[in-house]
């Protein structure tokens, strides 16, 4: 960044991102305006955190707005629009990076028993099997040299007893070089890290590499540095939106819940006024009373034809007797 991008948002942070607006227009911010850092609103930003160190994430082109930082939590959007789950999202992310570094360091340490001093000790044995080696070429080639000369091969055995000289050199490096791997551990021998000189151990939170039992100063300046606190800090804070999205979630439901029950007493007033309305009609009650009625003129006209039906088979029969 600029110094004059750092100014101006250094400026926006002050006054706001609209303060370039002109007077008599709209300078209100809202929650979700592309230029807010959502990630300020919701807690911390990540960027902020681990400022000139191994992970250092860069400085945030956003703004980090306190005043709508103290407004979003009592704003009837707070938890609607997403912004927790999009902090939670990049901090897992962030977490499991910094889980892989953690087993990477664990890996270099892996295989070194006895305090780190495995690696150590197979140079040694190296070392000392390659002045073996050294010895047993250096006896055939004095031997070669010897049985040259008596031949009055002289320049075979100027040629043999050169290169004795050379592994002789060779030889005379190597154990110079076992005898300082050979002294006190205080006295750390050229080429050796000191991670392959002292026991070492692997921050849990962090992943860096510490001394064990190392100077009370210098594990207080690990505890408090930025790496150790930002991913504690990570740590924390994803277990914090997780029960807070899940606050938010079983809130959402419960809404939905009391809509639900809401619609289903609406519907049930509704059908009941209905009924009511129904059994109230005048005009429902003066049907109902003339198909009563018709109903009786019917059964009375039935009776009477077959009254009728009757006298008529009477009067056949008894003028046939």
């Amino acid at each position: 960044m600029s110094a004059r991008d750092a100014m101006a948002a250094m400026l926006d942070e002050l006054m706001g991102p609209k303060r370039n607006v002109e007077l008599g227009k709209d300078t209100k911010v809202s929650f979700d305006d592309p230029n807010i850092c959502t990630y300020y609103l919701v807690g911390f930003c990540p960027h902020d955190m681990f400022t000139n160190t191994k992970a250092d994430l860069g400085a945030c082109q956003l703004v980090h707005d306190d005043n709508l930082r103290r407004m979003y939590p009592e704003s009837p959007e707070y938890g609607q629009l997403g912004f927790e789950r999009r902090l939670l999202r990049f901090l897992v992310h962030l977490d499991e990076d910094n889980m892989r570094r953690i087993r990477k360091n664990k890996d270099k340490l892996s295989g070194m028993d006895d305090g780190g001093k495995r690696k150590l000790e197979d140079e040694k044995r190296q070392i000392l099997r390659d002045i073996s080696t050294m010895d047993e070429e250096l006896k055939t080639l004095m031997a070669g040299a010897e049985q040259a000369g008596s031949e009055g091969d002289i320049s075979k055995c100027q040629e043999l007893v050169a290169k004795s000289e050379l592994i002789e050199a060779e030889k005379h490096s190597l154990e110079e070089r076992l005898e300082k791997l050979n002294e006190s551990p205080t006295q750390t021998a050229p080429g050796i890290e000191e991670m392959s000189m002292k026991p070492m151990e692997v921050c849990e939170v962090c992943g860096s590499m510490l001394i064990i039992n190392d100077a009370q100063q210098r594990i207080e300046e690990h505890l408090t540095g930025k790496m150790h606190t930002g991913f504690q800090k990570i740590r924390t804070m994803i277990q914090h939106l997780k029960d807070k999205i899940k606050e938010f979630g079983d809130a959402e439901e419960q809404r939905r819940e009391e809509r639900r029950k809401a619609r289903a007493e609406e519907s049930t007033d509704k059908d009941s006024k209905d009924r009511r309305h129904r059994s109230r009609s005048p005009h429902r009650s003066s049907r109902d009373e003339r198909s009563r009625d018709s109903r009786r003129d019917r059964d009375r006209d039935y009776r009477r034809g077959n009254d009728r039906d009757h006298r008529r088979d009477h009067r056949h029969r008894d003028r046939r007797y």
